[in-house]
């Protein structure tokens, strides 16, 4: 990417993640703009994001990648992982090696996962503003050194920019909305896996391949991911819409 692209693109993403007070808000959708952003700004192989609840509970909610989603499902069921040190200690976690024989003493289920999937080296950032912490975001890269320092600075300053949008929003909700805001988050999610599985099942593609896919068309059209998904579920648009020249010769 050329410097004056990286300049506006850096631009864009700050607009964008300021511009939280919208009639049609949607936290998964918000939450892929950021990821979206993060993956374009900082040179990283995937993105995840997990919540706090209302109870404190850690609730994972949107990644870039399929493995990335599965790996925040992991820190959330093993009860270890960078976003829960983050999430209760209120500070960015890493960059961690997780070849290190440490990290595998710190979190040996999530570390094993992680190095399953292919990544050498993983760190979670707050989202944050102030004492107050409502989630963290799961940065991954395939390479032992693929995390910078200067990188992690900007994804926390992004992280932040997020948090401020987030609690913006919020305020200009009752607390009964803002309790909801994370149920209807995770039913967003839920409809998105659906999709991925229907187009997967409809065009005989991965379900990985389908998620990009469909990230991908919601950007370029500006419409909003879950919205499209939906359409997606219901059959209001076409599998054809999302089908590449190759599909076709992998259809029995």
């Amino acid at each position: 990417m050329a410097q004056w692209e990286r300049d506006e693109r850096l631009a864009k993403a700050f607009l964008e993640l300021a511009d939280t007070l919208v009639e049609d808000f949607h936290l998964v959708d918000f939450l892929h703009v950021l990821t979206d952003h993060m993956l374009a700004l900082l040179d990283v192989t995937a993105i995840g994001v997990i919540m706090v609840d209302a109870q404190r509970r850690l609730v994972d909610v949107t990644a870039s990648t399929d493995t990335a989603h599965q790996l925040d499902e992991n820190q959330v069921e093993f009860d270890e992982g960078p976003a829960k040190d983050c999430c209760s200690q209120h500070v960015q976690v890493g960059p961690v090696d997780l070849n290190d024989p440490a990290t595998a003493e710190r979190w040996p289920r999530f570390t094993k996962a992680a190095r399953t999937a292919g990544f050498a080296v993983v760190a979670a950032m707050p989202l944050r503003l102030r004492e107050e912490v409502i989630g963290a975001v799961n940065i991954f890269h395939g390479r032992p050194a693929g995390l910078h320092p200067a990188s992690l600075r900007l994804g926390q300053a992004l992280a932040d920019a997020a948090t401020i949008g987030i609690l913006h929003q919020r305020l200009s909700q009752d607390q009964a909305e803002r309790v909801g805001q994370l149920h209807i988050a995770l039913n967003s999610r839920i409809i998105i896996e659906q999709a991925k599985g229907a187009l997967g099942a409809r065009l005989n593609i991965p379900p990985e391949t389908a998620f990009e896919r469909l990230r991908a068309h919601a950007r370029n059209n500006r419409t909003s991911l879950t919205h499209l998904c939906q359409l997606v579920v219901e059959g209001g648009v076409s599998a054809g819409t999302f089908a590449a020249t190759q599909d076709r010769t992998r259809r029995p």
